[in-house]
């Protein structure tokens, strides 16, 4: 991955802070929403294949109910028509998994689909081993970004750790993305978690990087399962050791 470059800042460039925090609407939770602007890989290792045309989408999104693609054709999208079953083949670290999904729900170029029961018991199995936070912790890979960008380690599934420093080198926040949710420390917030959804704002793309806009739905309260999950994923990552504790720390309160 070292030939990915992340655009340094520019005018034309987008950021990489918050967008709005909050909302007008009377429900509660809908108030805390917060959009974001964050860097994601327009190529990943997990694609799938649709039957019979044979076309391949990379899958952004990976859970053990469902997958997440992107179609980078607007005209393959009469493909995915909501409701529609597919069908295909889905690689998985270069193991191939024939798979029937449903398409539950499309937002701009992302389309959201439900695996069905004639998915195959090894292709679940599969994806419980891939998922597993241990094994998402240890595929966490550095990625290159502009100085004035986030420190950015990315691993399967839609899995992005991101730290924001502040001018002194300092760290301001840590985010994590794991598995449909994210979970969070910031310096002045402290530590919080919740769900993360796709927006349906453009996206800007430089290379291989892709600048999409994501919303924040924060829990009432901290998840302790998310919290979990992201102790043990660190704890199993290879960032350096004083990184991994001072995450570690921050998780934990």
């Amino acid at each position: 991955m070292s030939t990915i470059q992340t655009p340094p800042k520019s005018p034309n460039s987008p950021g990489l802070e918050v967008i709005s925090n909050g909302g007008s609407g009377s429900n509660e939770n809908t108030d805390l929403r917060e959009k974001r602007r964050l860097p994601r890989l327009s190529l990943t290792e997990e694609q799938f294949r649709i039957s019979p045309l044979g076309k391949i989408f990379p899958v952004v999104d990976l859970s053990s109910g469902g997958m997440g693609i992107r179609v980078v054709m607007e005209e393959d999208l009469v493909l995915f028509s909501i409701g529609a079953k597919v069908e295909g083949i889905l690689n998985l670290r270069r193991q191939k998994h024939p798979i029937v999904a449903k398409v539950r729900y499309l937002s701009g170029t992302l389309v959201g689909c439900e695996f069905q029961p004639q998915t195959s018991a090894e292709t679940f199995n599969s994806l419980k081993k891939l998922l597993d936070p241990a094994a998402l912790g240890a595929e966490l890979k550095p990625i290159p970004s502009s100085e004035s960008g986030p420190l950015w380690y990315h691993g399967p599934s839609g899995t992005d750790l991101l730290l924001w420093r502040k001018l002194d080198g300092e760290y301001r926040r840590l985010t994590l993305f794991v598995l449909g949710s994210f979970i969070q420390w910031d310096e002045t917030d402290g530590l919080s978690s919740g769900t993360v959804n796709h927006s349906n704002d453009a996206n800007e793309s430089w290379g291989v990087v892709r600048f999409e806009t994501m919303i924040l739905n924060p829990d009432p309260k901290l998840d302790s399962g998310k919290q979990s999950i992201a102790k043990t994923l660190l704890l199993s990552s290879n960032l350096p050791e004083a990184l991994k504790k001072w995450c570690s720390r921050r998780i934990e309160k």
